[in-house]
């Protein structure tokens, strides 16, 4: 597997096991105090606090969020290697994709 592949899989598989671990705490917090499973999420500016008061649907809310950036990660991680690879046709296209990612969340909250 060349660097790159590596870099892929790992930030994937991460991503992927701390979006599972959190939305899985979410989900057995909410049953064993009896809440249920959540039915909405938290707002951004009460993430943290509503985390640190043990809230089941901050949990699952943090989830899915790390499950959404995951993508941008990934996506970053080989703009990064490409930069060190010094591969210069790869840097762009991996600029380009990312550039583009961004916007589109940018332009989705107009």
């Amino acid at each position: 597997m060349d660097p790159v592949e590596k870099v892929v899989h790992w930030v994937l598989l991460v991503g992927l096991l701390v979006s599972v671990a959190l939305m899985g705490t979410g989900i057995v917090l909410g049953l064993l105090l009896h809440e249920g499973l959540p039915s909405g999420v938290v707002p951004p500016d009460e993430l943290w606090g509503a985390l640190r008061d043990g809230d089941p649907a901050a949990f699952l809310t943090l989830g899915l969020l790390v499950l959404v950036i995951t993508p941008f990660l990934r996506v970053a991680g080989t703009l990064v290697a490409f930069v060190r690879e010094r591969d210069g046709r790869y840097v762009l296209v991996s600029a380009a994709v990312l550039t583009l990612m961004c916007l589109s969340v940018l332009l989705g909250r107009v």
